[in-house]
């Protein structure tokens, strides 16, 4: 399957839509997230339940593919326990068809890098912690150093539901309720580990992409509330933390939103994606397929796509050792990750 071109305007100098093929036979609906193992392999969850994980070379040679049969492979996690590399992967149990969305019971799944699972998480259900009026349907996952686990139920009940690494039930924080509180969340559809301030002798934190509130949101290893960085017009995907950047995929840009009335949400526009990265300070540093951000007395103006930008719904980066950043899309007409020089 060759990439289909994103728009109908050339593709700018600096971005490579053909980085990968992959054979006929591989059927493709969105593309959802990256990850690279040790030996350099990018490993992509797609949500057709034909193939759920994709696996290339690190130069984009297609190499193999496998699935666990689920039809909303979302969230894509690369981690060590033991010395093994394993993955964790979310099942959203939600599924569009025709324009209407249904939502079923999603699921997290720790899995070996050829596709065996060996442990499934306890759902808040089974945990006795979400009345029946909740929905749960896990979009991310990250893992801390201690090996805890936390998973984002971004497209459900909008908590953080963190895990020991024996896969016992520890603590959750977040959600709607408390809404616009500080360390309210909602729509939280990506979450990381951020190890820079170690670096500088202090502890790692939780940075949140809060999609509907525009912002992503740092918070203790505990679930306490730290900060925030504001970004009018933007609503993140995953937060990808690279040097000293934060790198994320925009997935839609558009009108302003408030955690009081969300009514603009509804006017985000399609094709309206792009990539953002953001300096140690909070500030944008870098807007690829976007408008040059702009900052007056220290804020952060709306920031919107550029006038033919290349992108669709970018829902992920991956930075590689070479010096390339993957793109990857959802909604992208089919399209694989593109790949970008940083």
């Amino acid at each position: 399957m060759s990439q289909p071109s994103s728009l109908n305007t050339p593709p700018p100098p600096w971005l490579n839509q053909q980085w990968t093929q992959v054979p006929d036979y591989i059927a493709i609906e969105n593309c959802h997230e990256m990850a690279q193992s040790r030996d350099g392999r990018v490993f992509l969850s797609v949500d057709h339940p034909e193939n759920n994980i994709l696996i290339f070379s690190p130069d984009g040679r297609f190499l193999d593919s496998w699935t666990l049969g689920y039809d909303g492979c979302h969230g894509l996690t690369l981690f060590e326990e033991g010395g093994i590399e394993y993955l964790l992967i979310t099942q959203t149990g939600v599924v569009e068809i025709d324009g209407v969305i249904s939502k079923g019971r999603g699921e997290v799944v720790q899995a070996t890098l050829d596709g065996k699972v060996i442990r499934t998480f306890a759902n808040p259900f089974e945990l006795g912690i979400y009345h029946p009026g909740l929905t749960y349907n896990p979009t991310e996952t990250c893992v801390a150093p201690n090996g805890d686990i936390y998973i984002a139920d971004g497209y459900g009940a909008s908590f953080i539901h963190c895990f020991a690494p024996d896969g016992n039930y520890k603590f959750s924080f977040g959600g709607t309720e408390n809404a616009p509180a500080a360390n309210s969340l909602i729509n939280p559809h990506g979450i990381a580990i951020d190890h820079r301030p170690a670096a500088k002798g202090g502890q790692p934190l939780l940075v949140i992409s809060s999609r509907k509130q525009s912002s992503f949101k740092f918070f203790t290893l505990a679930g306490e509330f730290v900060k925030s960085i504001h970004l009018p017009g933007v609503y993140p995907c995953r937060p990808v933390i690279h040097g000293s950047l934060l790198y994320c995929g925009v997935c839609w840009s558009g009108p302003v939103v408030s955690d009081i009335d969300l009514e603009n949400y509804a006017s985000r526009r399609d094709n309206s994606g792009f990539v953002l990265a953001i300096g140690e300070d909070g500030k944008v540093t870098r807007a690829i397929g976007a408008k040059p951000p702009v900052y007056i007395a220290g804020v952060l103006q709306p920031m919107e796509a550029e006038e033919n930008s290349p992108f669709h719904h970018v829902h992920d980066v991956l930075p590689l050792s070479s010096g390339t950043l993957l793109v990857s899309q959802w909604r992208g007409q089919q399209s694989l990750p593109y790949a970008i020089s940083i």
